[in-house]
């Protein structure tokens, strides 16, 4: 069966399950900053280019099976204050399968969860497995198994600047 995924399926499913926290801000630090998101979808497409393929990043209309699309996140700080320690997470929305390694941010730590967002870890993530004998193992999780990313914005955003994270997933 091939599925066809439109755009703004994509989005809207991407908007519904993205989540935002600001966090180690004072309550009156809180009241001053505002940092806005903005969330875009590509597709990658192969094209030839003087006798050579290229990836180039194309809107993104409808994917199939296969698929692979980059979700960017904008964030601008447009309030008044600081904005310190910035946490973004999204979880990776139904229907697509993360990319191992390629979430991104400049100054920012990524972390992955693989329980829906309730612990985080840095890569390796790691995943225990009962063995037969009925001990414990642990052992690297896959990146299908990964639920959600969080990007932890090392550096203050500060009035007015701005900056993107991104991470790429496939069309199951």
């Amino acid at each position: 069966m091939k599925i066809l995924w439109s755009r703004k399926i994509l989005i809207f499913i991407f908007f519904l399950t993205s989540i935002f926290f600001i966090t180690d801000v004072s309550h009156a630090q809180k009241e001053n900053t505002r940092l806005d998101l903005k969330t875009t979808g590509e597709k990658e497409v192969k094209v030839k280019k003087d006798g050579k393929v290229e990836i180039k990043r194309v809107p993104l209309d409808k994917a199939s099976p296969g698929d692979v699309v980059v979700y960017t996140i904008t964030y601008s700080n447009v309030g008044k204050g600081d904005i310190l320690d910035a946490n973004i997470v999204d979880p990776i929305p139904q229907g697509v399968r993360y990319i191992a390694e390629t979430a991104e941010g400049k100054d920012a730590e990524v972390m992955y969860s693989i329980d829906n967002g309730r612990s985080w870890q840095k890569p390796p993530v790691m995943m225990q497995i009962k063995k037969p004998d009925g001990s414990q193992e642990s052992k690297p999780a896959p990146a299908e198994r990964y639920t959600h990313v969080k990007w932890v914005i090392k550096k203050p955003v500060l009035p007015g600047q701005s900056g993107r994270v991104s991470f790429k997933v496939t069309v199951k």
